[in-house]
């Protein structure tokens, strides 16, 4: 499966907060992973379905779902109704301070 197309804005004295716009097509599909941090979806267009890992199964979402995954949630997204639109925020991305 391909990626999405990510355009990353970090702000904040640290580069704490940041926000993720992302354009996904059929065939999209992110990364299995987890984050030492908070994370909030919104799908403004399109469907996707999230597996992650504190709950069983796997979710479907679509325009203007709101998802909040606490740190640590392992989770993956793939498109199901193309083209996807979604915003991810890191309200506190604590970890860009120490690897910057």
């Amino acid at each position: 499966m391909q990626p999405p197309d990510i355009t990353r804005v970090f702000k904040g004295p640290g580069n704490e907060f940041e926000v993720e716009i992302v354009f996904a097509r059929e065939g999209n599909q992110s990364p299995k992973e987890g984050h030492t941090y908070d994370e909030i979806i919104v799908v403004t267009d399109g469907v996707i379905e999230l597996e992650r890992s504190d709950r069983e199964g796997i979710e479907t979402h679509s325009k203007y779902d709101y998802i909040f995954l606490p740190k640590d949630t392992v989770h993956q997204i793939t498109v199901k109704e193309a083209p996807v639109k979604v915003v991810i925020i890191h309200p506190e991305r604590q970890e860009l301070n120490e690897t910057r």
